[in-house]
């Protein structure tokens, strides 16, 4: 039974990535927008944080991205999004780590897509 226990928790902790390595990997899905970074990652935050998954409300924030612009992040970094400025408004970088549910994932997407 404690095998059992400790590879499970070895394959938890094997699906976390930091963020600069999930940024490294690449985003899961891009999106853009004629409105200005920092709108759309207020947006996102206040979507996020009012959001229940599973019955529950996640704590969610918003913080400097290096480099410029914002980014908006769940509690244990389980998905993030980056905002960045462009010519023509904004990019939107969403990030998430590995073995997470794809009903999750579909509803921070979701959100994403209402601010745009």
């Amino acid at each position: 039974m404690r095998i059992l226990i400790g590879a499970v928790g070895l394959a938890l902790l094997v699906g976390c990535a930091s963020m600069n390595e999930k940024r490294a990997d690449g985003p899961a899905r891009t999106f853009s927008s004629k409105q200005a970074a920092d709108e759309v990652a207020e947006c996102v935050l206040v979507a996020w944080q009012n959001q229940s998954l599973a019955g529950a409300h996640y704590d969610v924030s918003l913080q400097p991205l290096p480099g410029g612009g914002k980014t908006v992040v769940s509690a244990g970094q389980i998905e993030f999004a980056d905002f960045k400025s462009t010519e023509n408004g904004s990019r939107v970088e969403l990030y998430f780590q590995t073995g997470l549910m794809d009903w999750r994932k579909n509803r921070r997407i979701e959100a994403v897509t209402t601010c745009l």
